[in-house]
């Protein structure tokens, strides 16, 4: 697990200055957590779907969620391809199974890096007790 400090450092490698607005309250609402959380864990993958939602609940699985927290959540796809809703609620609700009893908090945008059948998906979890 990542320090508070290191997840900062991380993510400011992600977000530049120059996106747009929406990317912009992303960032700010992960600033929000870390600034609030007594701990925090990231998780970071990327693939195809559908291999990525379990990608995404092995991830899960091996934190032991207790969170009371939001959890912050930043989907990204290559700006050539798009993204589905049946394809966003799977990944939402993959996470809603490991914390139900908090809110989501997440956004949807595009990523030049990304392979263009490729997604990734960038997720902070705080938690107010060590």
């Amino acid at each position: 697990m990542k320090t508070k400090e290191e997840i900062r450092h991380y993510l400011d490698a992600r977000f530049s200055p120059s996106e747009d607005d929406m990317v912009q309250i992303v960032r700010n609402d992960f600033d929000r957590i870390l600034n609030s959380a007594a701990s925090c864990a990231l998780i970071t993958v990327e693939g195809a779907m559908p291999v990525l939602a379990e990608q995404l609940r092995t991830e899960l699985e091996a934190l032991h969620i207790e969170a009371d927290l939001d959890v912050v959540v930043k989907i990204s796809y290559h700006p050539t391809s798009e993204i589905s809703f049946d394809d966003l609620c799977s990944l939402l609700t993959v996470i809603h199974e490991f914390a139900p009893q908090v809110n989501i908090v997440w956004g949807c945008g595009t990523d030049a890096k990304l392979v263009e059948t490729d997604y990734s998906i960038l997720l902070l979890i705080g938690t107010s007790a060590e």
